[in-house]
């Protein structure tokens, strides 16, 4: 049984499979591309130039106006580009990835699950004009329609199962069984019965489930920022970030680790995935690290960690803030615009720690022939940055995100062309659009779980009851609430892409933290923040497990290490929620005291839990003192903030000027 609830072993079958599959991403890749901007471009080209076409080719009129008509619609069909989209990612989930961790290859089963799959996408492709005129408690299943639904239902449980493993997979299957059986429920936990083909019909045809909106930004934002952050690799944007970063930072103590985090979270910032990132800049920083005399489980620990904030760091942020603004329907450059702050000091917290451990532990600079000179990389690499530039132009443009990294990518393939070694030609193309499908397998999986998790919420209005557990369970005060989603968050986030999580959260925990009074932008990041977490919290922890296998250690060790070094994305979230000015909301004067306390709340709990100030101890007593500070920054009175900022620097200058010199560790 725990042998089924792990998740399948990756792998690439060759032959023709993996032709096949190299086929199939570079479709998913162009039709993506093409419902996400290429369609509205070529429409409006082609309705501008038949409105120009001169008397004698008038006869193109027509046509063109017909093409312009078709492609600017295209996407306004309902299920069809799910559909599409599933038709091309599940066959290929099930042939890259096996039904167990110990199994390597290909087998029967797995193809007839491609083939499974394949079979129920073509169904909802086929039958698109009739789910699109669906009449919710009109139009009936057919027994077809229950038949194809209930594969796909178990189509999903299994896809999820071998991408993301027992986490994500426990809670479907008991929310399933709870939906089915809740009807014998004593209590509260009771729901009205219903029959299979009102089942079938939530989960599979109306928005609320499988087709729902975690499932559609999985088909347009996430696969496409994903496709967009491999280009931008593939034509070398990843290097200059790195070189940027060891310009930087290289020259500094510590220098290696410092360039780490920069340049993870640089790229972090653009891919928004933190195994995508670990396995992106792990291996140009973790070798560094360790050539430098670091420990291999700290140089991991610093990647994932730095790794994991890309999600929370503007200007993409991954899908999770497009999925968020979907949800909530807050403007994305104000979600952008609130997430600065915050992200800064959940690096700056782990700036601090490595700082630290590099003061304590004397690690030198990186070594000079490592080092680009800034004017160098930027010399060099300067024109990486115009896809960046220009995606932020279009964001801040108002055009949707989907047409934004859709242009976006396109503008990296063009300008790769201006620099012949860096060139996408077809060959590249190919292997972006094949590891853009490889990183988007386990998100496919979550995300389609996700929506089935919704389904099943709405259907049994467990919303309702999960609100009242809470309630029960903190007794209906805040700060055990928020304790208790943050923890959720975190158990339920084991295993599962950051994405999947946050809809999660959004799902059962942002409203109960509404009717506190709570402000909607900060809930949703709040939810944000911890999804993110989750990737670094242990036991299974998919950052961790990614710059573990790099480094060639147990990705157990990591955890406590990676915990320590992220606790400003622990205690963030809790003083933006009553301290809105880190989101930039409010009078400039409060955006300034906020982000000030904000700084020293951050500050005052990393030297807490390190017990270290460079190579001198903080005594227990100081620890607790501090941490004291720490929380009375959160409480939103100025003069209580006040006071403990001025006591906290006191102790912090005290242990500097007077403090006992710690044992140095360098094994540590």
């Amino acid at each position: 049984m725990l042998s089924f609830l792990r998740e399948g072993s990756r792998h690439r079958p060759g032959g023709g499979w993996d032709i096949l599959i190299r086929a199939g991403s570079v479709a998913a890749a162009l039709y993506v591309l093409w419902i996400g901007a290429l369609a509205q471009m070529f429409g409006n080209a082609a309705l501008l130039l038949s409105r120009e076409l001169p008397g004698a080719v008038s006869f193109l009129q027509g046509p063109l106006a017909a093409f312009a008509t078709w492609a600017r619609a295209f996407t306004a069909y309902f299920h069809l580009d799910i559909s599409i989209f599933i038709a091309i990612t599940f066959p290929i989930a099930f042939l890259t990835t096996t039904a167990s961790p110990w199994r390597k290859r290909l087998n029967l089963v797995d193809v007839l699950l491609a083939a499974a799959s394949l079979a129920v996408a073509l169904y909802y492709i086929l039958l698109n004009d009739r789910f699109l005129n669906w009449s919710r408690g009109f139009t009936q299943p057919t027994t077809g329609d229950i038949v194809v639904g209930i594969a796909l239902v178990l189509i999903v449980v299994e896809l999820c199962r071998r991408s993301t493993g027992w986490g994500l997979t426990t809670l479907l299957v008991l929310l399933l069984a709870f939906t089915v059986f809740g009807k014998w429920m004593p209590g509260a936990l009771h729901h009205d019965n219903f029959g299979i083909p009102y089942f079938i019909e939530m989960m599979t045809v109306q928005e609320n489930g499988i087709f729902g909106a975690p499932l559609e930004v999985a088909a347009t934002y996430a696969f496409l920022f994903v496709l967009f952050g491999n280009f931008y690799n593939k034509a070398g944007g990843g290097q200059l970030f790195f070189d940027v970063a060891s310009a930087v930072t290289g020259r500094m103590r510590g220098g290696a680790a410092k360039a780490c985090v920069t340049a993870s979270g640089l790229y972090g910032s653009v891919s928004g995935s933190p195994t995508a990132d670990v396995a992106t800049t792990g291996p140009l920083t973790i070798p560094i690290m360790v050539k430098q005399g670091m420990p291999p489980e700290r140089a991991a620990a610093i990647e994932a960690t730095s790794s994991s904030g890309g999600a929370m760091l503007p200007p993409v942020m991954g899908a999770v803030a497009f999925i968020m603004a979907d949800i909530t329907n807050i403007p994305y450059a104000d979600i952008v615009t609130a997430s600065w702050l915050p992200s800064i000091l959940y690096y700056v917290a782990i700036y601090i720690l490595v700082h630290n451990e590099a003061v304590r532990n004397r690690e030198p600079p990186m070594p000079a022939d490592q080092i680009v000179p800034l004017g160098t990389a930027l010399g060099r690499g300067w024109r990486h940055l115009l896809p960046i530039g220009a995606m932020m132009w279009l964001l801040l443009a108002g055009y949707t995100p989907v047409y934004v990294a859709a242009g976006s990518t396109a503008a990296v393939i063009v300008l790769s062309w201006f620099h012949r070694p860096s060139a996408i030609g077809p060959r590249r193309f190919v292997e972006c659009c094949t590891e853009t499908i490889t990183q988007v397998v386990p998100l496919v999986g979550a995300v389609a779980a996700a929506g089935a998790v919704i389904g099943a919420i709405e259907i049994s209005a467990l919303a309702g009851k999960f609100s009242l557990m809470i309630n029960t369970l903190s007794g209906g005060m805040l700060i055990p609430a928020l304790l208790l989603s943050g923890a959720f968050l975190i158990l339920l986030g084991m295993g599962m892409p950051t994405p999947a999580v946050y809809i999660m959260g959004a799902a059962l925990l942002a409203p109960i933290l509404r009717k506190f009074g709570l402000p909607e932008m900060q809930v949703h990041l709040f939810m944000l923040f911890y999804a993110c977490l989750s990737a670094i919290t242990p036991p299974v922890a998919v950052a961790n497990f990614a710059a573990a296998a790099i480094a060639g250690v147990n990705p157990m060790k990591l955890g406590p290490y990676a915990v320590k070094l992220a606790i400003g994305g622990f205690v963030v979230p809790f003083f933006f929620l009553f301290n809105p000015g880190l989101t930039a909301q409010g009078s400039a004067a409060q955006i300034l005291l906020d982000c000030f306390f904000g700084t020293a709340c951050t500050v005052f709990a990393s030297f807490t839990l390190h017990g270290l100030m460079g190579l001198r101890d903080i005594a227990w007593w100081l620890r607790l003192l501090l941490a004291g500070c720490c929380v009375a920054t959160i409480v939103p009175r100025l003069e209580l903030q006040a006071a403990a900022t001025v006591l906290g620097t006191l102790i912090l200058g005290l242990v500097y000027l007077r403090g006992r010199p710690a044992q140095v560790d360098v094994s540590a």
